[in-house]
């Protein structure tokens, strides 16, 4: 006869492998917004080098919640929605990643080849609006009126304004970041809006211009690129052991 704790073992387990199947998607490429948006780019080195990723029970709660919003939340239309993109920064020419799929992955072409995938975009009167929800735990400090939205979240979106403008042919010159309240509570049960204007186009693309060639350099070449010291290494950076133990 089976036990009562045994049984929540055996349902605690499935639902903890539920969750992993649910956040396990396919993502193309070698090269995305979130790579040269960082403010390390050994980080990012470092990242691409780790074949043994894993995270704690609490790092894949958000990361499920995450999953869940973004695939059933729609705020646009269809086409609208969840607008996967990709771009040639070398030869300024759109991608199509169907028609590479069997193109190995360790292809050197792969590092000149841009990937971004936006939530969704909204159209307002002849303009468009680049929509990105976030999950946080932090939804006090959004929510108060003189906060803006996080230096990073906006230069996501203000690189996925290249990525559009390029794919699509779509200029968005305003976007809004949508915070969620990762713990639930009743107090935050509406989103945090965040509206805001995007920069220049040609800012983003000279930026993903430097650090792909960055990090395309740094992975052919199996070298480690230049250690860049910022708010990262205060606890917030996987690798700051590593890195600050090895030579430059």
């Amino acid at each position: 006869m089976i036990k009562l704790d045994d049984i929540k073992d055996e349902v605690f387990v499935a639902y903890r492998k539920a969750q992993l199947k649910a956040m396990d998607t396919d993502r193309k490429g070698q090269l995305h917004v979130s790579d040269v948006i960082s403010p390390c780019m050994r980080k990012v080195w470092y990242g691409k080098h780790d074949s043994d990723k894993s995270m704690d029970t609490e790092s894949m709660r958000a990361l499920y919640f995450g999953q869940i919003i973004h695939s059933h939340t729609e705020l646009a239309i269809p086409k609208f929605h969840e607008i996967e993109m990709a771009y040639n920064y070398v030869t300024d020419r759109v991608v199509d990643l169907e028609k590479m799929k069997d193109i190995p992955l360790d292809d050197p072409m792969w590092w000149d080849i841009i990937i971004g995938s936006l939530d969704d975009l909204i159209e307002m009167d002849g303009e468009f609006v680049i929509c990105d929800k976030k999950t946080t735990g932090s939804i006090d400090w959004f929510s108060k009126e003189r906060t803006s939205a996080s230096d990073s979240h906006i230069d996501q979106l203000n690189h996925y304004r290249v990525l559009l403008q390029k794919c699509k042919g779509i200029d968005a010159k305003f976007g809004c970041i949508i915070y969620i309240d990762s713990k639930n509570s009743q107090r935050f049960e509406k989103p945090i809006l965040k509206p805001f204007r995007l920069k220049p186009i040609e800012e983003a693309l000279e930026n993903i211009r430097k650090n792909g060639k960055i990090l395309k350099e740094s992975i052919l070449k199996d070298k480690k690129p230049e250690r860049t010291i910022c708010y990262l290494c205060s606890g917030m950076c996987p690798y700051a052991e590593k890195c600050m133990r090895e030579e430059t």
